[in-house]
């Protein structure tokens, strides 16, 4: 049996709220930890025992060393063991495996080296995990966090950033986010704003149709 949870917490990017969102799913009572965050242990003790952890980017660190120093497995997207010395990590997500059976599969992105994030496929409830590789902003969020995102591209609904237009390898992301697009998914979770439950395939190529997929 695998089962999927969220859990949330705030966050301040320069001085602005976008929120964070941390994936936990139960492979067999067993808890694999996505982008972990501040939480007390207590409120994971009725899903399961925390075993793993995948710090997905080279942005999203900012905990593992706490769930980490709980004995949790250690999986780390590329150049974050290099970033964060500090952490010994178990082993580095260099190339799209399955190292937890086929409920879960981790594939790492070459496309943007300033997070190479690892985007995470739950299979059993057709749900693609990712953190920043696109941003779901509502008029549900505060007026400043609408603001900076519009400025920044991401905003409204389901959408990349200007970085990621800016500082993404054109060509590899397009053949990355295809490859995503062929997978079997409905729901997509963003590690900031809000989940989409259904539709959200359709809602990843609108984000990248600037890639002219």
């Amino acid at each position: 049996m695998t089962a999927l949870h969220t859990f949330e917490a705030p966050l301040r990017f320069f001085g602005v709220e976008i929120g964070s969102r941390m994936t936990v799913i139960d492979i067999d009572g067993d808890l694999l930890l996505h982008s972990p965050i501040a939480l007390d242990p207590a409120r994971l003790v009725p899903l399961g025992t925390p075993r793993w952890l995948l710090a997905p980017s080279r942005m999203h660190h900012l905990h593992a060393g706490t769930w980490l120093e709980r004995g949790l497995e250690g999986f780390a997207a590329p150049g974050l063991a290099e970033k964060r010395p500090d952490l010994t990590f178990h082993r580095i997500v260099d190339a799209a495996c399955e190292p937890l059976g086929d409920a879960v599969r981790f594939i790492p992105l070459r496309c943007f080296s300033l997070t190479n994030e690892v985007v995470l496929l739950h299979r059993p409830s057709r749900t693609l995990v990712v953190t920043d590789l696109v941003f779901h902003f509502t008029a549900a969020d505060p007026l400043a966090t609408r603001a900076v995102m519009f400025c920044s591209g991401a905003y409204p609904g389901c959408r990349s950033s200007m970085l990621e237009r800016i500082g993404m390898n054109r060509a590899v992301a397009r053949e990355e986010i295809d490859g995503l697009l062929a997978l079997d998914f409905d729901r997509l979770i963003p590690s900031h704003g809000a989940i989409i439950e259904t539709g959200g395939r359709e809602a990843l190529r609108g984000a990248y149709r600037w890639l002219g997929l």
